[in-house]
């Protein structure tokens, strides 16, 4: 004769708990998942200043996309061999672009809210320094994340209830 264990039943022997405990500890849990999951999805739609500091070998290329609101700032400097640098704006639009430089500067206000795109290639004989700053948010892929996180505490904390009433 087999005999079937739920989950709760099986923390119970596990863990030689009653079902007040039970209740508490998933209930906790659960509030905790969907705090976390809840607070974060707040928090990834506030902009927040990237450093940006790295060299491009010759005959590379370097995409940066931040996701930036509407007045949103960014500043990079290029310096060093000569380089190409363009940035479009969310609607494919060119902003700037620049041809056989070896040392530019640039203040960017966003005028529109989504992804641009700065793309800065080496042309040179050596390599190009990248630096300034740009304030970007969240990629829309961590939506999922957070959204697995709140569908998780619902399920603990539903988990905790059944084992109060069950």
């Amino acid at each position: 004769m087999v005999k079937t264990i739920s989950l709760i039943n099986a923390l119970y022997i596990i863990f030689d708990m009653n079902r007040k405990k039970t209740f508490y500890i998933l209930a906790l849990s659960g509030i905790a998942f969907i705090l976390i999951g809840g607070i974060s999805m707040i928090d990834s739609n506030i902009p927040r200043k990237v450093s940006l500091a790295s060299t491009l070998d010759v005959n590379l290329t370097d995409v940066i996309t931040p996701i930036m609101n509407n007045g949103s700032i960014g500043k990079i400097i290029l310096d060093g061999s000569k380089f190409n640098f363009k940035i479009e704006d969310p609607n494919k639009s060119v902003i700037i672009s620049i041809t056989n430089q070896s040392h530019y500067e640039y203040d960017l206000v966003a005028n529109n809210e989504g992804q641009y795109r700065m793309e800065t290639k080496n042309t040179g004989d050596s390599e190009v320094k990248i630096e300034g700053e740009v304030e970007t948010k969240a990629s829309p892929l961590a939506f999922g994340g957070q959204m697995m996180l709140l569908i998780t505490g619902i399920i603990v904390l539903g988990i905790g209830m059944k084992s109060k009433f069950a």
